[in-house]
């Protein structure tokens, strides 16, 4: 199977993997959990595990100086702040229009990565944006009624933070083992939220089996997956495809809680779903070739 191809499976993975994140955060919360409990515990047990399997394979987890910093500000200051930013926005929007904002990361990741010369735009990535972008509007249907400011400026705070991580991520990954990246980024990543925690008086110990489930299971699904399936896909497909074929995750989201929760999926939904696949095969039958000789698979 041709490398592009491996790469859009591994970011259709990871975005099936983050899909599961709304739905096992609900379960959490149920069982007593709050944000910085879930986000700690949600990176410290993926840490966990990763190094095991790294240990357990002889892989080895050194790595310079330089990428250790890197890395380490991707995930608290990366992964940790649009993490935090996007939970606020959930107080204040509905969960609609808070997923519609922060699927402006894609546009935002394609200008990024042209303005600073790691990619050039091209019709067939233009129409697969516009297309996909259309359908994630149909099937999320958001209604701007009762919007807050606040939750406006922090999801598209979270949007702007989590693009910028992902054109840095295209340039300092070339070099690093996928696994070895997700480590670091998700070791810096809970100690944050555990330090943070821990000085705010805001974790919580005392949770019930179903709580402590959840926290794992988002430990595994959202960010396993989807943390390892995101670098994976982005050292063989570059930041702008891997950003539009992520867009997929709303639907993927859909269809979960359409069989888990029981929600109803509308005709409207079921459209945008149509149209946002078509964007993804747009981009992955003409939009593959286009990219730029600097960020080709080393």
């Amino acid at each position: 199977m041709p490398e592009n191809n491996h790469g859009a499976w591994f970011i259709v993975a990871s975005a099936a993997g983050f899909a599961t994140l709304g739905i096992l955060i609900k379960y959490a919360f149920a069982g007593g959990a709050n944000i910085s409990t879930i986000l700690a515990g949600r990176f410290l047990i993926a840490a966990l595990f990763l190094l095991l399997y790294l240990r357990l394979r002889r892989i080895p987890v050194v790595i310079p100086r330089k990428s250790f910093w890197q890395l380490s500000l991707m995930g608290a200051v990366g992964y940790g702040g649009m993490s935090m930013l996007y939970a606020n926005s959930i107080h204040y929007l509905p969960a609609s229009l808070t997923g519609l904002l922060l699927y402006t990361y894609p546009a935002l990741v394609t200008v990024l990565a042209v303005v600073v010369g790691d990619e050039r735009c091209t019709v067939q990535k233009a129409a697969a944006l516009a297309i996909c972008s259309a359908g994630l509007v149909l099937l999320l249907g958001a209604s701007f009624e009762g919007v807050q400011l606040a939750g406006v400026f922090s999801v598209l705070g979270a949007a702007v933070i989590y693009s910028c991580y992902i054109i840095i991520g295209n340039r300092i990954l070339k070099d690093l083992d996928p696994l070895v990246t997700s480590l670091y980024v998700c070791s810096s990543a809970g100690l944050a939220f555990l330090i943070y925690g821990a000085a705010s008086g805001a974790l919580i110990l005392s949770l019930s089996p179903q709580g402590w489930l959840s926290i794992l299971g988002i430990a595994v699904f959202p960010t396993l997956f989807g943390v390892i399936g995101f670098f994976a896909g982005l050292r063989l497909i570059g930041a702008t495809n891997a950003s539009i074929i992520s867009m997929l995750e709303p639907l993927i989201t859909v269809l979960l809680c359409a069989v888990l929760l029981g929600e109803r999926i509308t005709p409207l939904q079921g459209l945008g779903g149509a149209v946002l696949l078509a964007g993804a095969v747009v981009l992955q039958l003409w939009g593959n070739g286009a990219r730029h000789a600097t960020i080709t698979e080393v």
